[in-house]
């Protein structure tokens, strides 16, 4: 089943075009990492399928319904509908300090009336309990660290239950030991045949846990196929270098 589909996207600020034609077919229980240099469209990518970039042009389907139809957006009502199949998760965690961790999790699937208290309360306790941190459900977000904080910012996207989970950079602004606790979490969900967008530099989790690479260059489209083809086997002279210097 294809999950997301984009068609010949673009997007500009002003005169800097950032999505060059871009297109993508992802399928259910793919694990895309989106790799390219800093500047090249990646995050502006995820973001478009979120709507939280409006594109110029082009078409963006979710589970074959239309989110963006020749750069035509439907109702807001619509909208929502259409973006609670995704949950997706930030560099920069974005929990909400002044509430606990419990807290955290249930106020999306509260406001959208997704369960009564006691349910949100189980699944709160189950989602955490899925990333390892149950012991800190009463914690508020500054008692964390930044590996427990991205893996909360992960159970309270997960809460939702997302057909798909975006990732923009979700180990970029943890210190190196701690990555390695969220990349895990990350596994987890791709053994749970989880559909997943992940922008990232780490590109030994990329060759591991991706089925496909997603390789994005001054807006465009320069690879997208298996580790073995992109990392080890491209041809693209471009590609070559980038992955030459940073391996």
């Amino acid at each position: 089943m294809e999950m997301i589909k984009v068609e010949n996207l673009k997007k500009s600020y002003g005169s800097l075009e950032v999505l060059r034609d871009i297109n993508l077919s992802v399928e259910k229980g793919d694990v895309i990492a989106i790799l390219g240099s800093s500047g090249s469209g990646k995050s502006t990518l995820l973001r478009s399928l979120i709507d939280l970039e409006k594109v110029d042009g082009g078409n963006i389907y979710i589970e074959d319904i239309p989110l963006c139809k020749d750069g035509v957006y439907p109702s807001k009502k619509e909208k929502r509908r259409i973006l609670s199949r995704m949950g997706m998760v930030f560099q920069h965690f974005n929990l909400f300090p002044h509430m606990n961790v419990r807290e955290n999790l249930m106020l999306a699937p509260k406001l959208a009336k997704q369960a009564d208290k006691a349910e949100l309360e189980k699944m709160a306790e189950a989602t955490l309990k899925k990333v390892g941190l149950l012991d800190k459900i009463d914690a508020m977000p500054n008692k964390l660290s930044g590996g427990q904080k991205q893996r909360v910012a992960i159970a309270r996207a997960l809460m939702r239950k997302p057909d798909i989970m975006l990732f923009d950079e979700p180990t970029s602004a943890l210190d190196p030991e701690l990555t390695g606790e969220v990349l895990n979490v990350i596994r987890d969900l791709s053994r749970e045949h989880m559909t997943m967008l992940i922008v990232t530099h780490e590109i030994g989790f990329a060759k591991e846990a991706a089925n496909k690479i997603l390789f994005m260059d001054g807006g465009y489209v320069l690879g997208f196929g298996t580790p073995e083809e992109i990392i080890e086997n491209t041809e693209n002279e471009r590609m070559k270098n980038f992955f030459a210097k940073i391996m």
